[in-house]
């Protein structure tokens, strides 16, 4: 069996096991340094696992959706897509200078799905597997008993947690992605 192919967005200091590392950052553990906002420097369908944790919100929002388009060429149409970004709702996601987005939510990468009621955006298309909310844990056993509770019923329904839930439990702090590219075949 041949071992997956996998490439890291935004490696930093913590490369995904077994992965190709790119970050715009010298300092960190990249393999290669280079600014994803011009581009990935691979072939298109090269990785069989692309993924990325807490990078897409440092992107420059109008090359956001260049950079997803990137993400989604380099990936293999069998392949899978890994992002972990700041959830909207959470306080994290605001007050930090270096996030030029203010995180992202349920719905976000709904904009590049086939069936969006407007205009498409992008070239793309994913099938969202799965997204998952959550909040970081503490020190104290009862609240993060409490938060994994709230966690539960607030992943059981997304959206209504996204209208609701936020305002009356506070904002959860990551969305994780699950997703896989919807490609034509050759």
């Amino acid at each position: 069996m041949r071992a997956k192919k996998i490439l890291d967005i935004g490696c930093g200091k913590k490369k995904y096991p077994g992965s190709i590392g790119i970050d715009s950052n010298p300092q960190s553990d990249a393999d290669i340094v280079a600014n994803v906002e011009k581009g990935l420097p691979f072939p298109k369908n090269t990785f069989d696992l692309v993924y990325s944790n807490h990078t897409l919100e440092h992107v420059d929002p109008k090359k956001l959706v260049f950079v997803l388009e990137e993400i989604w060429r380099v990936t293999k149409p069998s392949g899978d897509i890994i992002i972990n970004t700041p959830h909207f709702s959470g306080v994290g996601s605001a007050v930090s200078p270096v996030h030029l987005r203010v995180g992202f939510s349920s719905e976000t990468l709904n904009f590049f799905k086939n069936e969006y009621e407007y205009q498409k955006y992008g070239k793309i298309d994913f099938e969202i597997k799965k997204i998952t909310i959550n909040k970081v844990r503490t020190r104290t056993r009862v609240l993060n008993f409490f938060w994994a509770l709230i966690e539960r019923l607030a992943n059981f329904n997304l959206l209504f947690c996204e209208i609701f839930w936020v305002y009356w439990f506070g904002g959860f702090d990551n969305i994780h992605f699950e997703l896989k590219p919807i490609k034509k075949s050759a």
